[in-house]
């Protein structure tokens, strides 16, 4: 794994970076990605971002001016060519960024990847990834403030803070820990009010989205005791309530709201193919049940996505593979 030195080495011998995050990005990968946005041009870079999907609604307030774009495959071939460097985040499988793999995996250019996750693709050898912190966004902080002297001001201190707050659970999560609460401390000395931050995150809803999550909880199934819990929500429910994949967002953490569940699934439909969200308390090693299936995350959280099949093809076997963890 290289160090930040030889990341700011890399930083300091280039003039342009093109930086991305993986599908269907998070508050950590939207604010990481703004956050090392603002701060290669505070020391005089050129930064573009670049994403395979668009932001979700409850993150766009952190995009006012719209630095971020949405890759297109056909209008956007030669991005590649016009940066120095590729700067991979909050992932570590080229698969995650979708339509850009093509691009990145051609590309002749440095690559670095920073990442949190586990058991990572070995595609480049600029890669810090450490699963010690709690998120990427941590990572970035530390790296700031490592490099060249640039105030962490309110600017770079907002997205940072989104993506420590979100991916932590609200500071709820396994791998949170005084120093995560630390970065956070610093973050609201710069400016940041964490009652507008997570009102921004957890208080934009539709009247749709509060439609769909009660069809989400209206699915809810228990087994084994009630120690596993799973909701479904198909393509029907989105169409009818009038929302979208990122309303689905947090929906999976209702699953561990009910006394003796230690594991909880969400299933949802997708145009084509199907998700399934993973969460885990009591140290049920839930990333290891999303990697039977081709996913992975965390111990306590993590993902799939299943392409070229029927939810209801799957259910069954998941439910019966997730018993041996518990």
């Amino acid at each position: 794994m290289i160090s930040f030195d030889q990341i700011h080495a890399l930083i300091q011998n280039n003039n342009s970076f093109l930086i991305t995050t993986h599908v269907n990005p998070d508050g950590d990968a939207i604010g990481s990605e703004l956050a090392l946005y603002h701060y290669l041009k505070r020391i005089g870079k050129e930064a573009a971002i670049f994403n395979c999907s668009q932001t979700p609604y409850n993150l766009e307030f952190l995009d006012p001016t719209g630095i971020i774009s949405h890759f297109d495959k056909v209008k956007n071939s030669d991005i590649f060519d016009k940066f120095d460097v590729l700067v991979l985040l909050d992932l570590n499988h080229l698969s995650r960024i979708m339509e850009l793999e093509e691009g990145f995996r051609k590309s002749t250019k440095l690559k670095i990847c920073i990442d949190h996750h586990d058991e990572p693709e070995n595609f480049s050898e600029y890669m810090f990834v450490d699963i010690n912190y709690a998120s990427t966004g941590e990572i970035i902080f530390e790296l700031i403030e490592a490099g060249a002297p640039v105030k962490i001001d309110y600017q770079i201190a907002l997205p940072l803070y989104i993506a420590i707050m979100t991916d932590t659970g609200s500071f709820r999560y396994e791998r949170t820990t005084s120093a995560t609460h630390i970065k956070a401390a610093k973050l609201l000395d710069a400016g940041v009010d964490p009652n507008t931050a997570a009102s921004m995150i957890h208080d934009q809803g539709s009247p749709g989205r509060m439609r769909l999550l009660g069809r989400a909880l209206d699915s809810i199934k228990l087994y084994y005791s009630n120690q596993l819990c799973t909701m479904a929500l198909l393509r029907k429910d989105l169409t009818e309530t009038g929302t979208v994949e990122a309303d689905i967002e947090g929906f999976v953490n209702y699953t561990l709201s009910i006394k003796g569940v230690r594991a909880g699934l969400l299933f949802y439909e997708l145009e084509n193919g199907f998700k399934v969200s993973f969460r885990s308390v009591d140290n049920v090693q839930i990333n290891k049940l999303a990697k039977e299936f081709n996913g992975g995350g965390h111990f306590y959280a993590a993902g799939t996505r299943i392409s070229n099949a029927k939810l209801g093809d799957y259910y069954d076997t998941i439910i019966k593979a997730a018993e041996k963890y518990l």
